[in-house]
């Protein structure tokens, strides 16, 4: 556990949990292995609220929209649309 140095308490503590060990020796069963980390990308409101600044700001060039991926040229246009 990860604790607060200036007031330590457990409820706000960061609690780190092993794979393939068990969390209290009375449990049944290990913590089973996650799967392997995927790379995404938010699309908060607030990430489109960003999108649109930017935007408005001029600072999505043409060079930089021709650079996105498909999916991000997606989300580009769908900001675009409901700006």
């Amino acid at each position: 556990m990860l604790v607060d140095s200036t007031s330590p308490s457990a409820r706000s503590a960061v609690h780190l949990v092993m794979i393939r060990e068990k969390v209290r020796p009375s449990y049944p069963e290990v913590v089973p292995e996650c799967a392997p980390p995927v790379a995404t990308t938010s699309y908060r409101l607030k990430d489109r609220v960003h999108i649109q600044d930017l935007d408005a700001a001029g600072l999505i060039t043409p060079a930089i929209e021709a650079d996105l991926s498909e999916e991000l040229s997606r989300r580009l246009a769908e900001t675009r649309a409901t700006a």
